[in-house]
């Protein structure tokens, strides 16, 4: 025994609503994962950015340091390579 037209239409009607409410819902939740994403990944990148420039103020300031040192040393040795050549005899 089939079922009566009006039946196999309603039953059909029911599974396209159902399907479609289904859709719906799929796309709502994959725009709000989508948007997780997003925001995950620009959080990510801002964290990735504040390493870099944590790490390139860090590795300034040792080269900044070092050649403060260096500088120091060498002025130091032009003083001491002064003195040396004050206490020469000089040239005849």
């Amino acid at each position: 025994m089939q079922p009566r037209p009006e039946s196999r239409i309603s039953s059909l009607e029911h599974r396209a609503s159902t399907m479609e409410a289904q859709i719906i819902e799929m796309s709502a939740d994959t725009a709000e994962e989508l948007k997780a994403i997003r925001q995950d990944n620009k959080a990510l990148f801002k964290h990735v950015q504040d390493g870099f420039q944590q790490a390139y103020d860090y590795i300034k300031q040792e080269v900044e340091t070092r050649l403060d040192r260096i500088e120091t040393t060498l002025s130091e040795h032009g003083d001491l390579l002064r003195q040396i050549l004050d206490r020469l005899p000089p040239k005849q």
